[in-house]
């Protein structure tokens, strides 16, 4: 199950995930916050965000193991 939050109306809860549904079920609106577990991501969803972790620019105020 998959967790939401709700910042129009304050809703927390579980749901089962869709992908093509990104509102909150109590009141509809869009601004909503997702936690999805891994097992929970579509496959393209975990493959886009792998590419794009991959591609980042690090933070100049993070230094990294290169640095």
């Amino acid at each position: 199950m998959a967790r939401f939050r709700c910042r129009a109306c304050g809703q927390e809860g579980e749901f089962t995930y869709d992908p093509t549904r990104h509102e909150c079920p109590r009141c509809g609106s869009a601004g909503v916050q997702f936690a999805l577990g891994v097992d929970e991501m579509p496959e393209e969803l975990i493959d886009r965000t792998v590419q794009a972790l991959s591609q980042a620019e690090p933070l100049d105020d993070h230094p990294t193991d290169e640095d």
